[in-house]
């Protein structure tokens, strides 16, 4: 299904493409964060992003007192925290397929889903990409929008186009470079084509390495889209509703880290004093700060008089975060614990459930939204791990997720038991319903089997009656020489 095609220069037509997706890529990094704005979206879940203020609240040589809070990343976090994958089924009535798991696990996608959730929650969007190794087996690999993006036929609704832009070797994985550097090499994914390139120093000419020709039924490359909807399907990122409120806490939590910083040390005045008063006995002028820490307040002059001012009270600021954190806690759709430190603890499990309901629900929404990219993902490695044939069946294939509440093992355990026991489920159905993994449950089976005496009778039965091979008849030579 893959034939190398001889190294030559892009076509026109090519060129025009790569063009504009490294032009798409660009645009999508450097928007402002209200249009969904990639590299502002990263430096809000990194906590990198001061609050926009009209410069009135911090006074000059006081910026390094602005606060930020990580109130966007936890917007992330709490959705992406609950989503994982525990294996695909042909379908709904089908146990969860060991040999999709094999798969999944050989290409490490415990850990790459996760960062392609992480991602798509963040910047609205991620990417799968599929393809083989030399020994032609499906190689499964998580991208970034940071460096990749693609274009979609308005008709169809499918990739036509996509391109994987690698950074330049000596900036991997160096903070200062996340946000922008060099670019070195590409892949470009066209209808039946895959070309690698590499580019010429200091942002010169693309030159291709090779060419892949390939008979796949669609471009390797799925997008993971969060929030899509008919009119935008590239998707939103989770944490566009929360950030305004972020920015709003920001500026409170600034403004009481300035008055905290000013009212450390009640003001303190004095009244019909000179500028002599403030010198030490040899006529020098006292230090600003140790006047400011009050060691001058005895003065010789007896006209002078001291005062203080009552200190600010600051407990304003703490009702303005709390309503902050509820108008967060409201837009997200969890619990206000989750935003808002010392909020009213639930009184019972089923209140906990009553307020994660929202949460619950907006996590099986995600689910929904990225089974069908990952469905799509292993039919595509399917195809290639059966050399262009998939078997049947796959029009039905299913994600299995964990469960996304917060159910205790009790009460699950108590769930399934009552279930069995009035026949609702089988009881070899017990630990899928319990949501143990595909390897538990294949381990449970083996432990049950061995424990099953009339599996262990049969077991022996079968050892009893193989017999020993019969020796094989001697040659002439060896009866020759047994003779002699």
């Amino acid at each position: 299904m893959v034939t190398l095609v001889a190294s030559d220069q892009l076509t026109a037509e090519e060129r025009r493409v790569l063009d504009r997706l490294w032009q798409r890529l660009q645009n999508s990094r450097t928007a402002p964060v209200h249009e969904g704005g990639l590299d502002v979206l990263g430096r809000y879940y990194d906590a990198d992003r001061y609050m926009r203020s009209i410069g009135l609240n911090v006074p000059p040589g006081y910026e390094s007192l602005q606060t930020v809070i990580a109130w966007p990343a936890q917007a992330c976090d709490t959705i992406e925290e609950r989503l994982d994958i525990e294996g695909f089924r042909a379908s709904a009535t089908d146990a969860p397929s060991s040999d999709l798991w094999d798969l999944w696990q050989a290409n490490g996608l415990d850990e790459g889903s996760q960062m392609a959730h992480l991602d798509a929650l963040n910047y609205a969007r991620s990417y799968a990409v599929v393809g083989a190794d030399v020994f032609g087996d499906p190689v499964i690999t998580v991208e970034s929008p940071l460096w990749m993006t693609h274009e979609r036929s308005a008709a169809t609704r499918q990739v036509t186009a996509a391109a994987r832009f690698v950074q330049a070797a000596e900036e991997v994985d160096l903070p200062q470079y996340r946000q922008a550097g060099r670019v070195a090499a590409a892949t470009l994914f066209l209808p039946g084509m895959t070309i690698q390139l590499i580019r010429e120093p200091d942002g010169g000419a693309w030159v291709v390495l090779d060419r892949s020709a390939h008979d796949m039924p669609l471009i390797p490359v799925v997008p993971l889209v969060n929030r899509p909807r008919i009119s935008d399907r590239s998707g939103r990122s989770e944490m566009l509703r929360v950030i305004p409120v972020a920015d709003a806490c920001c500026r409170a939590l600034t403004n009481l880290q300035i008055a905290t910083e000013f009212q450390a040390v009640p003001q303190r005045y004095v009244l019909g004093a000179t500028r002599e008063d403030f010198q030490d006995a040899a006529g020098n002028q006292i230090p600003a700060w140790e006047a400011y820490l009050g060691k001058v307040w005895a003065l010789a002059n007896d006209q002078a008089k001291a005062g203080q001012f009552p200190a600010a009270e600051l407990r304003n600021f703490d009702v303005a975060i709390t309503v902050y954190g509820k108008i967060a806690a409201s837009l997200q759709g969890v619990p206000l614990s989750y935003f808002a430190a010392g909020a009213d603890n639930p009184t019972s499990a089923d209140s906990i459930r009553a307020e994660e309901a929202r949460l619950v629900k907006n996590c099986e929404r995600r689910m929904r939204a990225f089974s069908g990219a990952w469905e799509q993902v292993m039919r595509l490695a399917l195809w290639i791990t059966y050399r262009g044939q998939l078997p049947s069946g796959l029009e039905r294939l299913a994600t299995v997720w964990r469960d996304p509440s917060t159910p205790t093992m009790a009460a699950k355990a108590d769930y399934v038991s009552k279930m069995v026991a009035t026949k609702v489920f089988p009881s070899t159905y017990g630990p899928e319903a319990l949501g143990l993994s595909v390897a538990e449950q294949d381990r449970i089976t083996e432990l049950w089997q061995e424990q099953d005496p009339s599996a262990r009778l049969a077991a022996s039965l079968d050892r009893a009656t193989q017999l020993p091979a019969p020796a094989p008849a001697p040659t002439a030579a060896e009866v020759a020489v047994g003779g002699g």
